[in-house]
């Protein structure tokens, strides 16, 4: 899964180092640090009067409090509640949504789309490796370490706004209108950073000159994979539980054969013959939080079996 993942890093915009991986991880933790997720996430907008209604239908969370201005980490599962994967998913207005994640989530929420008779609107941009165009629909940075707020709001033209975590807005920084997320992978401050692709050199240039007395360092690839996700146990790429079950052989038929749950192959310690050994459920995966059963969504019946023995 890794050699997957740095292959979508292009060398020439996101190196392996910048100056090496000891002093690209310190600033994380001692000033602040630019990584850039411009390139290995695909995103997906969901525009139309039910697009709120098939997100509820295939998330397990809450959407109790959810609207513009909020984002949450959704978790999808199949009916057997095995974890299809997860992904950030920001809440722009009443009728459009985005999801900024891996293949397999967005690939389950376009079908249900098309399939369930849902009346919204698809927008998709792929990642940088599977982007015919070479170019994106956005930018994404992601600004960590302890001067991280700090250092934007030095940036920002108007008062930094006070953002509680999963909160976005956007900001005037620099001179280019950005949206910000609060958002963290472990416990670091931090803050995710997002605007049209056209201004991406703009913004990380001022980024990067402003930065020089924060300490900035830029992040390569190789710090990039190992920062907070591994240090919170986040696992970013369980395998889809989508492979064995009859109920969801249209599902399957309706992947293509070069999608990413049909080219990718399984990785780790862990051998077993049976394939649903490797599934896994939200609870095994540290996301039982998550799983609130205060509406219909897919996979509730089999979840609230599993709640009942942790």
């Amino acid at each position: 899964m890794l050699r997957a993942i740095f292959r979508s890093f292009p060398p020439d915009q996101l190196p392996p180092e910048y100056t090496n991986w000891r002093d690209e991880q310190r600033a994380r933790r001692q000033s602040v640090a630019l990584l850039d997720q411009s390139f290995h996430m695909t995103h997906l907008w969901l525009r139309g009067p039910d697009a709120r209604a098939l997100a509820e239908f295939l998330g397990v969370n809450t959407f109790r409090h959810f609207g513009p201005g909020r984002a949450k980490n959704l978790v999808a599962c199949t009916p057997d509640g095995y974890v299809i994967g997860d992904n950030v998913l920001y809440g722009l207005t009443d009728e459009e949504l985005l999801f900024v994640a891996g293949e397999p989530v967005l690939n389950w929420i376009e079908y249900h789309a098309r399939a369930g008779g849902f009346q919204v609107n698809l927008d998709r941009d792929p990642l940088w490796t599977l982007n015919s165009t070479g170019r994106r629909s956005v930018y994404r940075f992601q600004l960590e370490g302890p001067r991280a707020p700090e250092f934007l709001a030095s940036l920002c033209i108007h008062p930094f706004p006070e953002l509680g975590l999963f909160r976005h807005a956007e900001v005037l920084l620099a001179g280019y209108r950005v949206r910000i997320l609060r958002h963290s992978m472990a416990g670091v401050p931090g803050l995710e950073l997002s605007g049209p692709w056209d201004e991406r050199e703009g913004v990380r240039s001022a980024i990067v000159e402003a930065g020089r007395k924060f300490g900035l360092r830029l992040v390569g690839s190789f710090s990039y994979l190992s920062n907070g996700g591994l240090e919170s146990g986040w696992i970013p790429r369980p395998l889809p539980a989508i492979y064995t079950s009859s109920a969801l052989r249209p599902y399957r038929e309706w992947l293509p054969a070069t999608s990413f749950e049909a080219t990718s192959a399984l990785g780790g310690s862990f051998s077993s013959p049976t394939l649903e050994d490797y599934y896994l459920t939200p609870f095994e995966l540290g996301l039982g939080h998550l799983v609130k059963f205060d509406h219909d969504f897919v996979g509730r019946q089999a979840l609230e079996a599993q709640a009942a023995s942790h």
